[in-house]
């Protein structure tokens, strides 16, 4: 039953069972926020450190010191968790780490008769270093990835890197951003393996109208891949505009945040892909849509999301950050 959980979760967040070796942390959005603009979003540039994971050229906008933490507890057990920090060296400038893991569990190995032969462990982790560079209103950025993926005794190990871009309009009414991501190289693989890394391009926009309190982001993602459309024959609609539409939509990701405040934001968001693939017998129980907020504490800013995923619920994600400088009895 675990394993059917993991491959439903693997589905749920756009990749397939087959790209279990290319470790899920890559496409699990990691941290709250991300993930209730429906987990894709390459132009937000706001002083949220934990989105250099979806775009290191966001960088220029956070400070040293900065930390993020996130709690993400899945399906059947399965948990994750990432954090985040900005620090600097000298003649480098402003650097920002971060570490994103999941935890499968345990599982029971057995032999060809069914007998039970002890357990073993599944997970994989990924490190991440950044850096950005700012050129008048467009900020530049590279992460270097290092992402293990264990399963029982099997290894494989990548190195990956992603290379963003960010525009920003004058007062910030307008970010536009790009990514290429995950590509590099397989260090060492499973046996018969593709050897191939999950290479994708993904194109956004944020928009904040000067005298609306709503935030909009549209993100394209998937856009290496020939086709997301997996369904049977007999599901496609018979019109060819409704399907070509359908197909365009399942490359989109679409959020939008109500700015109640500079530090309270509500914020919702449709992932066509998610609610597609994840619907039940023509009903979608919510499937790809994701609710959440963020609120300003003192010294710290919470954020909370919650995706639907199918009928039997969805995930939950939590991150906390704040900037140690701020608690000057530690300095």
């Amino acid at each position: 039953m675990r394993w059917l959980t993991v491959i439903l979760l693997f589905g749920a967040c756009n990749i397939g069972w087959a790209q279990f070796q290319n470790a899920h942390s890559l496409s699990l959005p990691a941290n709250a926020r991300a993930a209730a603009l429906g987990g894709t979003v390459v132009s937000m540039a706001d002083g949220d450190i934990a989105q250099f994971f979806q775009n290191p050229a966001v960088l220029d906008s956070v400070k040293v010191s900065d930390v993020s933490l996130t709690y993400m507890p899945l399906f059947a057990g399965i948990y994750g968790f990432s954090g985040a920090a900005g620090f600097q060296l000298p003649r480098v400038g402003v650097l920002a780490a971060g570490v994103a893991y999941i935890d499968y569990g345990d599982f029971q190995r057995t032999d060809d008769n069914g007998d039970p032969l002890g357990d073993f462990q599944a997970r994989d982790l990924v490190v991440t270093v950044g850096k950005s560079h700012q050129i008048a209103g467009f900020s530049l950025g590279a992460n270097l990835k290092y992402v293990n993926v264990g399963v029982d005794t099997y290894q494989r190990h990548m190195v990956l890197m992603d290379f963003g871009g960010v525009y920003r309009s004058p007062g910030n009414v307008l970010m536009a951003g790009v990514l290429f991501k995950n590509f590099g190289w397989v260090l060492s693989d499973f046996a018969n393996a593709s050897n191939s890394v999950p290479f994708d391009v993904q194109v956004g926009a944020t928009i904040k109208p000067e005298h609306m309190p709503f935030r909009f982001t549209l993100t394209a993602f998937g856009l290496t891949q020939r086709d997301t459309y997996f369904q049977s024959e007999q599901s496609v609609s018979q019109s060819k505009a409704v399907e070509r539409a359908d197909r365009l939509l399942r490359k989109i990701n679409i959020g939008m945040e109500l700015v109640i405040h500079p530090r309270i934001q509500a914020i919702v968001s449709y992932n066509h892909l998610r609610r597609q693939e994840l619907t039940l017998s023509e009903r979608a129980y919510g499937a790809g849509i994701s609710l959440g907020f963020r609120l300003g504490v003192g010294k710290f800013d919470i954020s909370y999301a919650h995706t639907t995923y199918h009928a039997a619920g969805g995930s939950d994600f939590i991150t906390i950050q704040t900037n140690l400088k701020s608690f000057k009895k530690l300095f």
